[in-house]
């Protein structure tokens, strides 16, 4: 009989530890809530019910949000709104967004984009900038500056010209053109900043 009491106050013990762990969970997060078709300022008075923020208040309609309506997040997360406004489509903040969600956006903007990468070497498909840049009039077609992820070595150019060949094959830093054994001639010149050096060989 102590056995079966013991087993049962294991079970009721973990049950309760159970609801009060989800119960701990569920208060720390919150569910966006369906805030398309209000007016920004709506919008954002329903978010802050919901412990939620706004990243920018408008009088235009909502058509669309960041993290989607219905998506479960932390509280104290600010949500991203996108309006309507027919006679100027404004730039959406989509800096530091992940390339696929802001693709997605764009998608059901209907917009125009392309995509220009650059090795910022912070995180992979992270857009850094747009052009026109946030809150700018859409003009037709939106450029996204999308990190690589790799981040290239830049220097300072040193003066090459004069320099032997033999010294400098194994040198990461330069390209090596021409037949001579002498740099007669370089691409960029000495006090730029590059990733790499052309250097043509010749005779001295």
């Amino acid at each position: 009989m102590r056995v079966f009491l013991g087993i049962v106050t294991g079970i009721v013990v973990g049950g309760l530890f159970f609801l009060f762990a989800m119960k701990l969970y569920q208060s720390q997060y919150s569910t966006v809530p369906d805030v398309i078709g209000l007016i920004g300022i709506e919008a954002c008075e329903r978010l802050r019910t919901s412990g939620l923020f706004c990243d920018a208040s408008s009088t235009e309609t909502v058509v669309d949000t960041y993290p989607w309506v219905g998506s479960r997040v932390k509280k104290g997360r600010t949500v991203n709104l996108y309006y309507e406004n027919p006679q100027k489509r404004t730039v959406p903040r989509l800096s530091q967004l992940n390339l696929s969600v802001a693709e997605e956006i764009l998608k059901r903007l209907g917009w125009n984009y392309e995509t220009v990468y650059f090795p910022f070497g912070i995180e992979k498909d992270r857009i850094l900038a747009t052009y026109p840049e946030d809150g700018q009039v859409y003009n037709g077609k939106l450029i996204l500056l999308i990190d690589t992820g790799e981040r290239e070595s830049y220097f300072l150019v040193e003066n090459f010209v004069g320099k032997k060949a033999d010294e400098l094959k194994d040198d990461p830093r330069v390209l090596l053109f021409g037949t001579g054994d002498t740099v007669v001639a370089q691409y960029p010149p000495e006090g730029s900043i590059a990733t790499e050096v052309i250097l043509i060989l010749g005779e001295e």
